[in-house]
């Protein structure tokens, strides 16, 4: 019997954020961007306006969001919940959010990644933070770090790479999938929040 081998442009990923200043959305376009050029069909959408129901059309769902107050925002929580409702067995899953480097900062991503485990999902590369920092002089209003949106191209690069290899494995030992990761690059200089 024949093999069939799905090409990149039949596999499909969601990038799912919320946001407060717009700098994970931003984070969240370039993430896009990134497997968009590995041949992945992408879109990128506000929690708000994500049915879960829709979820169970892709390979690779990308949740994530801002960090406050040490984990994720409530908006997030509350898609999370969401999520529950969804079948996302043998889905693939990456975590990812925006935070300051100040110590004790926490991560949202921490808990996304930890959420999206618990629904069933494939941990398909470890979970990065982009760094935002305050203007001088106010305690609202974070700006991205210079360099964040190229990293996260290059992330999302890297992702829709290794989801076009792994998906063409037939019978790929998942507890092995680490050792993948490490061998291809995906995941280096994760910062991990």
């Amino acid at each position: 019997m024949r093999q069939q081998w799905r090409t990149q442009t039949d596999l499909k990923a969601c990038v799912i954020f919320t946001t407060r200043y717009g700098n994970t959305e931003k984070i969240a376009k370039s993430l896009e961007a990134g497997l968009k050029v590995s041949g992945i069909l992408t879109s990128s959408v506000n929690a708000n306006e994500m049915n879960v129901n829709a979820l169970a059309e892709y390979d690779l769902i990308c949740v994530g969001g801002p960090t406050e107050w040490h984990s994720a925002t409530k908006p997030m929580k509350e898609f999370l919940g969401k999520m529950r409702t969804a079948d996302l067995s043998g889905k693939y899953g990456f975590a990812f959010d925006t935070r300051l480097t100040r110590p004790l900062s926490g991560s949202a991503a921490g808990l996304i990644e930890k959420e999206l485990r618990s629904f069933g999902l494939q941990i398909i590369a470890p979970r990065e933070s982009a760094t935002v920092f305050l203007a001088a002089g106010t305690v609202s209003g974070a700006r991205l770090k210079e360099g964040e949106e190229k990293r996260f191209y290059q992330i999302g690069a890297r992702i829709g790479e290794t989801l076009a290899h792994v998906t063409k494995i037939q019978g790929y030992p998942l507890g092995q999938f680490a050792t993948y990761l490490s061998r291809t690059g995906c995941g280096r200089g994760s910062s991990g929040g």
